[in-house]
Order: structure tokens, then C-alpha cells, then sequence
């Protein structure tokens, strides 16, 4: 398969530092870096990773190139470390500082993590950890005196474990004119871990044609373009963060990393900043209505202003559209395995309005969410009964994705890949290869897709991707009791605020299981309450009853007595 650079992530930024260096390319920590900066600091990071062997070299090929780990989030260390990675033709694997050392150490040994770049926010956590890594890019202690391609005693004294120890300022110089390595469309550009039904995260790779693909789609639709000032609302881990960031790089635009004490109250900061572009969680806006932050024009600079992650509530664009009145809004609908997004809907408030003014335009009926609306060019979006044959319109079924954006399956799980990547029949392009996304959906007679929720019991939590098993999962481990079940609570328009868990026969307090499970994952999947049951509700087919868990909390009877059925 031929080969080019530009399919690879860092080849925007490479040019944009070429043909206007001086251009503010990233504003983080209260600092503004240049294109030039900014793509130094990554040819510098490609330059160390060659040196080390952890650069792609000949043919390579999806499944064999070297894995990059990158221990840092929303700092400029972050970006210049994902970027070198790609520039050097690896795939990097981002990881959170914020997530449990054990969870980390998991994603590093699954993904073969041979060399890894940390931040400053990393090197708490990186100290924790038990995973050889053979190769580590580490900040430079405050009293370093380290020459070039030494780390600091310092840093050295630090690590966890053998591994070869360089620090940021000792980095190598990049050979002149040196350009991001040539990709083929189906090397991996990333790969990115999310919950699985087993209680281990499971690796989703996603290719280099996919992702270039994506960001030409939203080039095309939102022309970000130098002028632009693109807000980085989502942690590294959460795939819209690449949307954010290779948008604004692509555009030749700057981007704006929102502090993390502003995160769920960025108002001040969209304004301060003068953000054009601006991404986030739909839970957002009832967020800021609550803090009483959307005034009518409030957020007048914004220009396009694009929600995913979760259901889109009509009624929440009702109060954005006053404060953002200068923007196109629009929702995004995609699963990580179809590279960040792959369908979406533009909101217009007067069309299709009802004798009574209200709007019911892209309204998803029953629902009151916005529909997802229509694929994005180039791929194709179907609705699929149980037997894997596609439905009309008007047809309630699985969602199914397919096209160039297809990932190429999950690590080291060939027969996950092959139930969830099939290849069907389709009535317009023949056999072909689809993603089932696991989401109940319609498609209307305008030919709009409608989201209707999960089919299998994965949920959202303030936008991230939980497996309601995986949960389980470490909760029986953690309780010590087989019977342990979790529910997505509360429920606004289909989008949870968190968990609640519930166990019979457990032999550990509810408060212990609680800071037991916050060393193991995120804390968006620590339940807020752990209700201890006598026995958990069946249903006449012997499997654990949510709906009679979920009844449980809406009565309020959060620790009485319920007997299986």
C-alpha cells in the first residue's frame, strides 16, 4: 500500500511551522506556544523515539508498529508528545495521570508499551508504576544538571524501575528538514483503551486513513482556519479530545487548553479567551444554567459550538442558543470504534416549528433529544434487526456504522472484532464491513438516524463509555460476593450523572468497597452509593433485574429489604 506523510497526524503541524511559525499553535498553564515551538518540541521527541528504535521503519504495517504511552494530559508536554510519537510513525497510547496506577499499569502490558512520555502531572503516577517500560521521557527536576541524552539524578532516582531515563530538556536536536514519517491508511495511528464487559479496558485500533479521513469531513463542514481560537474541553483519554486538538492543528488555528478548575464552569474562560470553537458534553449547559452563566449573548465569539458524547436534549439548546448566539450548533454521534464521530446533526431552531411555536425540528419523538442525524461523506449508516438484515425506515433495530473511519478492531480480541466488525449484505453496497454499535436506533422518513439507547448494558456517564460489567466486575472483586450489580443513576433524557451499585452477602462496608474500587478505575465509574441488598431482584429469565434496581431508587428505598423473584 503507498505510503505519504500526509496521513500522518503531525504533517499539519509540520507545515504550519514551516509557513508561519510564529503563529500562536497552543495556549496552556497561562503560556502561548508558537507552530514553531510547539513542532520543534515534537521533531525532538520523534528524533529521542528513532534513537531508541521506537520509530516506524520500512513497511512496518498496522499491527507492528512501535507503541508510544503517553503519560500526561491537556499540558504542552501532552501535545508535543503526541505529536512526536506520530511524527516519528509510531502509534501512540494515551494515559491518564488521574486514572489508578494498577488500571495504567494493565493498558501499558496489554498494549506493549516500549517507550513511554510523561508530564509533569505524570510523574506522581509514573512513580507508582509496576509495568516495564524500556524507554521514559521525563520532566527535568527543577537542580538538573543533565547533559545532553542524560536524565537528572534526580529523575533517575525516581524511577520505578530500569527503564533508560531522559528528561525534556535533554532531548535530541531534529535533523534539518526532517518531516513526519510517510503512513499507509490502515497503520494505526492510535490506540485507545475503553470499558470492558470483562473487567480488563479493551484496545480500540484506530488507523491513520480513518483519522485523516474524519478531520478532512470537519474541515469541510467548519473551515477552522488561523483566525480561530479552539477551546481543549476533554481529557486525553476521551477520544473527542483528538477531534479538538487535530482540528484546531489541521486549520492552522490556536488552541486553548481549559484549566481544570474551569472545566465545569469554562464561561469566564470562553470569554476571557474569546473562544470560536468550542466543544463539549451536553450536561454541560444545565451546568452552567445552574451557575446562571447563560445570559443572552454570553458567548457572542463562539461560532460553532459542537455537543457529543452523549444525548443532545432539545430543551438544553434552547437555553445555549440565547448565550451562543453567533454560533451553528451541531450534534456529533459516534463510537470510538468509527474514529470520534461519524454522524451528525445540524440544529435549527425555527424550522419545522408546531402552531404553538415549539421547535420540533430533528426532534427525536418520545424522546426529546436531537436526532444524530445523517452520516458524514464517505461512510454509511444502516439500522439492522437481530439476524444482521438492514431495516426501513421506520424500523426500530441496531445502529450500524461503515466506512473508511472503521477501526481495525480491538487488540489481541479476534473474535470480539469479528461479532462486532461483521461483513453484511447491504442493499446498496453489497458486501461490505460494518461496525454494530450496540445503540437501539431508527431512521425517520427524512432519512435522519434517531439514537434510541443502549441494547446491551453499556452506559454514559458524564460522557465517557462505561461497561456496567466491567464495574460489576470490580466490585465483586473488591466485595468479595458474586451478587453485586450496577445501574446508571440518575437519568436526565437518557444521560447519567453517575452510578449506584448494589450487592447481597457482602462481607465488606459499602464506604470500604467505595475507596477500594478508586484504586482500580476512573472515578466517573466509582459508584456513588454501594446499597447492600439481602438478594438481588431477578427476572423470569434468572438474570439480575435493573428495572426493579432502578425502581428501588425511584421510590427511594435505598436500603430496604428485596427479595429475588
Amino acid at each position: 500500500m503507498s505510503r505519504s506523510p500526509v496521513l500522518n497526524p503531525a504533517f499539519a503541524l509540520f507545515c504550519h511551522a514551516q509557513s508561519a511559525p510564529e503563529r500562536p499553535a497552543l495556549v496552556v498553564d497561562d503560556r502561548t506556544y508558537t507552530y514553531a515551538e510547539l513542532a520543534g518540541a515534537a521533531g525532538r521527541v520523534a528524533t529521542w523515539l528513532r534513537g531508541h528504535g521506537a520509530a516506524a521503519g520500512g513497511d512496518g504495517g498496522a499491527a507492528h508498529r512501535p507503541r508510544v504511552g503517553v503519560l500526561a494530559n491537556r499540558s504542552f508536554e501532552t501535545y508535543a508528545g503526541i505529536l512526536g510519537a506520530a511524527w516519528a510513525g509510531a502509534t501512540w497510547v494515551p494515559l491518564n495521570p488521574k486514572q489508578p496506577a494498577a488500571r495504567i499499569d494493565t493498558v501499558i502490558e496489554r498494549a506493549g508499551v516500549a517507550s513511554l512520555i510523561v508530564d509533569g502531572r505524570g510523574m506522581p503516577r509514573w512513580r507508582e508504576l509496576k509495568a516495564p517500560v524500556a524507554n521514559v521521557l521525563v520532566p527535568a527536576a527543577p537542580d538538573s544538571d543533565a547533559g545532553a541524552g542524560n536524565a537528572s539524578c534526580a529523575a533517575l532516582s525516581a524511577s520505578p524501575s530500569s527503564s533508560a531515563v531522559t528528561t525534556w530538556d535533554a532531548l535530541p536536536n531534529v535533523p534539518d528538514g526532517l518531516p513526519p514519517a510517510a503512513l499507509a491508511a490502515d497503520d494505526v495511528a492510535y490506540l485507545i483503551f475503553t470499558s470492558g464487559t470483562t473487567g480488563v479496558p479493551k484496545g480500540v485500533l484506530v488507523t491513520a486513513g480513518g483519522l485523516a479521513h474524519y478531520v478532512a469531513g470537519i474541515r469541510a463542514l467548519f473551515h477552522v482556519g488561523p483566525g480561530d481560537r479552539v477551546s481543549q474541553f476533554f481529557e486525553t483519554t476521551f477520544d473527542p479530545s483528538i477531534h479538538e486538538w487535530s482540528m484546531c492543528f489541521d486549520g492552522g488555528a490556536a488552541l486553548h487548553v481549559i484549566p481544570d478548575g474551569k472545566m465545569m464552569n469554562p464561561a469566564g474562560f470562553i470569554r476571557q479567551r474569546e473562544i470560536t470553537v468550542f466543544t463539549c458534553v451536553p450536561s454541560l449547559i444545565l451546568m452552567l444554567q445552574r451557575m446562571k452563566q447563560l445570559e443572552p449573548g454570553a458567548f457572542g465569539s463562539i461560532r460553532v459550538s459542537i455537543f457529543g458524547g452523549e444525548g443532545l436534549p432539545v430543551a438544553s439548546l434552547k437555553l445555549w442558543q440565547p448565550a451562543a448566539p453567533n454560533a451553528v450548533i451541531e450534534n456529533h454521534y459516534g463510537p470510538t470504534e468509527a474514529t470520534i464521530a461519524c454522524l451528525g446533526y445540524r440544529y435549527r431552531d425555527r424550522a419545522g416549528e408546531t402552531p404553538d411555536g415549539e421547535t420540533r425540528d430533528g426532534e427525536t419523538p418520545g424522546r426529546g433529544t436531537l436526532a444524530i442525524g445523517h452520516p458524514f461523506p464517505g461512510m454509511h449508516a444502516g439500522v439492522v434487526d437481530g439476524t444482521m438484515n438492514f431495516l426501513g425506515r421506520g424500523q426500530v433495530g441496531e445502529l450500524a456504522v461503515s466506512g473508511p473511519q472503521l477501526a481495525t478492531g480491538y487488540l489481541g480480541d479476534d473474535a470480539q472484532t469479528a461479532r462486532r466488525f461483521p461483513v453484511l449484505d447491504h442493499p446498496q453496497l453489497g458486501r461490505s464491513r460494518w461496525y454494530l454499535t450496540g445503540d437501539s436506533a431508527i431512521c425517520d422518513e427524512q432519512g435522519r438516524f434517531h439514537c434510541l439507547g443502549r441494547i446491551d448494558n453499556q452506559v454514559k456517564v458524564m460522557g465517557h463509555r462505561v461497561e456496567l460489567e466491567e464495574v460489576e466486575a470490580h466490585l465483586r472483586a473488591v466485595m468479595r460476593t458474586q451478587s453485586v450489580a450496577a445501574v446508571a443513576w440518575p437519568l436526565t433524557n437518557g444521560n447519567a450523572a453517575g452510578l449506584v451499585a448494589f450487592a447481597a452477602g457482602a462481607p465488606v462496608p459499602p464506604a470500604e468497597a467505595r475507596e477500594a474500587l478508586r484504586g482500580r478505575v476512573p472515578a466517573y465509574m466509582v459508584p456513588a452509593r454501594v446499597v447492600p441488598l439481602d438478594a438481588l431482584p431477578l427476572s423470569t429469565n434468572g438474570k439480575v433485574d435493573r428495572h426493579a434496581l432502578r425502581a428501588i431508587l425511584e421510590q427511594g428505598q435505598g436500603g430496604v429489604e428485596v427479595k429475588s423473584s
